[in-house]
């Protein structure tokens, strides 16, 4: 379904084109989705799941709220850059394209990373009170860099972005030192991943 979504858009994806492509039968696909949406939807369940694994194994006790919100920001973006079908379907199709269920489900997504985002109102400096919608804004601002590369068929580039996104999703919580901070540390990490990639094995 995601591949299919991805060359063709949800609107255009038959049951017919998915039964050709995985070899199933009508049968076969009847005794797990009622239709064509029952099984955009378990695609969509099955990247949420894959991303709150990683948010979830970003956190420990030994871990802190801020470098818990950049681990989980890596592994997100490593992960959107691995599978950019199930990118592609989880960001813009599920919201644009689907049904309701479809956005509920992309809602619900970005909810929880709000709910992150929104434990370093404890970090912000002076301890100002933040607007409402203060990590609600921060995350739509990531979102739309991240979407642009995955509608510009870049989102392999994804891991790239991690340091205008520690600084989106941080300045309004910790300040503007604090979040350059942040994004040139996470710069310097991305360059030791990519010197380490490509040392000779």
């Amino acid at each position: 379904m995601a591949q299919s979504c991805l060359r063709r858009g949800y609107e255009e994806t038959t049951v017919e084109e998915l039964l050709a492509a995985t070899g199933l039968s009508r049968e076969d696909f009847d005794c797990h989705f009622a239709d064509k949406e029952q099984c955009a939807m378990a695609a969509v369940d099955a990247i949420l799941s894959e991303g709150m694994a990683a948010v979830s194994s970003a956190y420990s006790a030994d871990t802190s709220e801020r470098d818990s919100a950049l681990m989980t920001l890596r592994l997100l973006l490593r992960l959107f850059a691995e599978r950019p079908a199930f990118a592609r379907l989880a960001f813009i199709d599920s919201r644009q394209a689907m049904p309701s269920g479809g956005r509920e489900r992309y809602e619900a997504g970005f909810a929880i990373l709000t709910a992150m985002l929104d434990r370093l109102r404890a970090d912000s400096p002076g301890g100002e009170r933040l607007p409402p919608s203060a990590a609600r804004a921060a995350i739509g601002g990531g979102e739309a860099l991240v979407r642009q590369r995955l509608v510009t068929d870049r989102g392999h580039q994804l891991p790239k972005i991690l340091p205008d996104l520690v600084y989106a999703a941080t300045v309004a919580f910790l300040g503007q030192d604090e979040a350059l901070r942040l994004a040139r540390g996470s710069r310097v990490l991305l360059r030791a991943e990519e010197e380490f990639a490509d040392e000779p094995r």
